[in-house]
């Protein structure tokens, strides 16, 4: 081996174990570190016009930074930790709830009527009768569906000091992040699109593509969670549910929770008002809330992102579900992600290695005729 060939290869080795331990070093801070870098994202054309307002500053980047910094924090997260602090505050009104719902599910599971719910042994055994499948139990289906429930609502309160404490860390990195980002992201990217060994034309269209798929995403996150705390409001209004401005403001903050998602307020709800006797309510808000709340999320958001990202639903439906598994919340962006840059490395390897079938071979000029 060449004295050129092996300095190269030490080289890349020593490169790509470098690179992974600047990741271990940063994975403690990479949900700060992501929420930057979609917050720049979306508020990149606001820093761009606060740019340009301080042109005339000696040192306008670092100024622009900072006012843009300060308006993506009242704007984001100042709103953010007010409905983290409302949540708090509103879950001190639902545990006396919670423990009457906890107490008529144990008494349920212990095989008797539930006091003010005698109707619900009927509707099992109509049930059981109508759909005749006797190896299914409504009663232990309830009994399960409420056991998550309870979990989930004390899984709430539980560890909330460190919790705090993780999500105080996060936000301090994702402002600072945010402001170095807004001062020198420009810089930054120039200088990751120079290391990329491929044409610029390509090199522009993932950045593009990076661009479209995480602000498609967040607007079809924000715009899911709306819609599913307005339809939420709506149908609390209309059975009558106490608080439903208040109800259907929390489902729209659990909207943004993958996996959980808004049925974290109105099945719980739905449930509680099952088990006490009110069915007219507890069935209208199940099946407004399975077939309208639930059906929004899982037909809307594919909708509203892959008409931005241009991706096919399916491939989208499982970049979503598959994202969120993999990387947890994070994985919102990060599933569309990957999947839109598969396909448009897919693109790039057609257009660049593999030759058209029906392009013409080319052809040898003809030999020259003999003279004479």
């Amino acid at each position: 081996m060449k004295r050129e060939q092996l300095f190269r290869y030490f080289s890349l080795a020593a490169l790509v174990f470098l690179l992974y331990q600047t990741l271990l070093i940063l994975s403690p801070f990479f949900t700060g570190i992501l929420g930057a870098v979609v917050l720049t994202l979306i508020f990149f054309p606001m820093h761009r016009l606060v740019h340009r307002m301080f042109r005339s500053l000696p040192k306008r980047r670092g100024a622009a930074a900072a006012i843009s910094t300060a308006l993506a924090v009242l704007l984001i997260v100042v709103p953010f930790i007010f409905c983290t602090w409302l949540l708090t505050k509103e879950m001190k009104l639902v545990y006396p709830a919670v423990e009457r719902f906890g107490s008529q599910l144990e008494a349920w599971r212990q095989g008797g009527s539930v006091t003010g719910a005698p109707w619900m042994l009927a509707l099992e055994s109509r049930v059981q009768s109508l759909l005749n499948l006797a190896q299914t139990d409504l009663r232990e289906t309830v009994i399960e569906a409420g056991d998550f429930v309870l979990k989930f609502l004390a899984s709430l309160g539980k560890g909330l000091p460190k919790n705090i404490f993780i999500l105080a860390i996060n936000l301090f990195v994702m402002v600072l992040t945010l402001f170095f980002l807004f001062r020198d992201g420009q810089t930054l990217l120039k200088k990751i699109k120079d290391l990329l060994p491929m044409e610029t034309k390509h090199k522009e269209h993932l950045a593009d593509l990076f661009y479209v798929t995480v602000t498609a995403v967040v607007r079809g996150v924000f715009i899911v969670a709306v819609t599913q705390g307005g339809l939420a409001g709506f149908a609390f209004i209309a059975a009558g549910v106490p608080s439903p401005i208040v109800l259907g403001f929390l489902t729209a903050i659990t909207a943004l929770v993958p996996l959980v998602g808004a049925a974290a307020v109105w099945l719980p709800v739905s449930l509680y008002y099952l088990l006490a006797g009110a069915s007219g309510k507890g069935l209208f808000l199940l099946l407004w809330g399975t077939l309208v709340i639930s059906l929004a999320d899982n037909f809307l958001r594919p909708i509203l992102i892959g008409s931005k990202t241009r991706l096919p639903f399916l491939f989208l439906f499982f970049g979503i579900l598959g994202g969120v598994k993999i990387y947890g919340p994070m994985g919102l962006f990060l599933g569309p992600l990957v999947v839109a840059l598969v396909i448009a490395f897919l693109k790039i390897y057609r257009e660049e290695y593999q030759k058209e079938p029906n392009e013409p071979l080319p052809q040898s000029a003809p030999p020259d005729s003999p003279s004479g």
